[in-house]
């Protein structure tokens, strides 16, 4: 048996539970399609409340996030996140994290469940020097996502802030229900949605049956995969790990090299503009599922692997993100070797959807 979040009696009610990262948590409740697609047309709500949820405060917070990840961190707005990388050494990705300033010296920083302790490990060894506090609040308090061109109009029943004032990548401190949450409007699928943080752990059931009864569908980790990998949104331990480096990846955005310092800030600097592999798309002609680990090819040749795959219902086809040689073109058709049949994909760009249809870019 796993740990279990301040949800867990709501999900043993009615879904598939699985171990993941060490917690039980929803696969499913009905149906992983139904549940993408429920995403993608009105809203979803999910459980990320086995997430790390970190406060770092003090008057080196800010200098000590910006040596300790690849982002500015010391230059963010009050109420403002940002997407950030935390590198090794040798310019490798230890985990991809959302930062956000929540005072003059304090910041919260969220980072995947499976690199809780790691991580953890990694910032207290590197903290030395530093005017810095660090507390983790991750098993005392919980976080719900609410994901989905609906979600506003949703949330804001139950939510004491104006929600069509928050922009994206922004962050306020406000009430829904009793509750005092952390609001973030982020996300991990594509759509417009928020994230509910709070300690006030016995109103999470409360929260989230309200948002159900309001019109949220229940979705588990199948869909928020699924989401992800049609958004092209990496996962750490698929996509990104300590051997790959935040430009093989295609996140070089969230690098910062002007900085004037940061762990593994040297060894980006060596091997910038001498990469042997990128993050791609793919998109299946026919009716085979790639998967992680199947390899693609090109005119015959192994040319690169998949890292995660799996059937859209979005695009109804199989999609897949894999690394390929920096030379692929989009458009480009390649092989993937499915079951011992050679089935047949074009290299695609991210995300797999059309952005006039779904995603938070999408013509209201």
């Amino acid at each position: 048996m796993g740990k279990r979040t301040p949800l867990y009696k709501v999900h043993s009610e009615k879904a598939n539970i699985v171990e993941f990262a060490g917690f039980d948590m929803p696969l499913l409740y009905e149906s992983i399609s139904e549940e993408v697609m429920s995403v993608r047309n009105s809203v979803g709500i999910f459980d990320v409340s086995h997430m790390g949820r970190v406060a770092f405060s003090g008057k080196d917070a800010g200098a000590f996030l910006d040596f300790i990840t690849s982002q500015e961190i010391s230059k963010l707005e009050l109420s403002q996140a940002r997407y950030a990388l935390i590198l090794n050494e040798e310019g490798g990705i230890k985990d991809d994290i959302i930062v956000v300033r929540r005072g003059e010296e304090s910041y919260l920083v969220v980072w995947n469940a499976a690199n809780r302790e790691k991580n953890m490990n990694w910032v207290d060894e590197h903290a030395k020097g530093f005017d810095v506090e660090i507390k983790d609040l991750s098993d005392r308090s919980f976080m719900i996502a609410i994901q989905g061109p609906k979600s506003e109009a949703i949330l804001q029943q139950i939510c004491d802030r104006k929600l069509d004032a928050l922009k994206r990548f922004r962050g306020t401190e406000g009430y829904v229900k009793a509750a005092k949450c952390l609001i973030t409007r982020t996300g991990y699928t594509g759509e417009d949605g928020f994230e509910l943080i709070s300690e006030d752990i016995e109103m999470a059931e409360d929260i989230w049956r309200n948002l159900v009864s309001l019109g949220a569908t229940p979705a588990g980790l199948g869909a928020r995969d699924v989401l992800r990998i049609e958004a092209g949104l990496p996962l750490y331990g698929h996509e990104i790990n300590e051997d790959i480096n935040p430009f093989e990846a295609r996140l070089e955005f969230a690098v910062k090299l002007q900085k004037e310092n940061f762990v593994g800030k040297a060894a980006l600097e060596r091997v910038k503009d001498n990469i042997t592999k990128k993050r791609f798309g793919i998109k299946m002609i026919g009716k085979g599922i790639p998967r992680e680990g199947y390899k693609v090819y090109s005119q015959g040749k192994e040319i690169g692997f998949v890292t995660s795959g799996t059937y859209s219902p979005t695009t109804n086809c199989g999609i897949a993100m894999a690394y390929l040689p920096p030379s692929a073109k989009l458009g480009e058709e390649v092989t993937i070797k499915i079951r011992g049949r050679d089935e047949r994909g074009t290299v695609s760009d991210f995300p797999f959807y059309d952005v006039e249809k779904y995603g938070w870019k999408r013509k209201r």
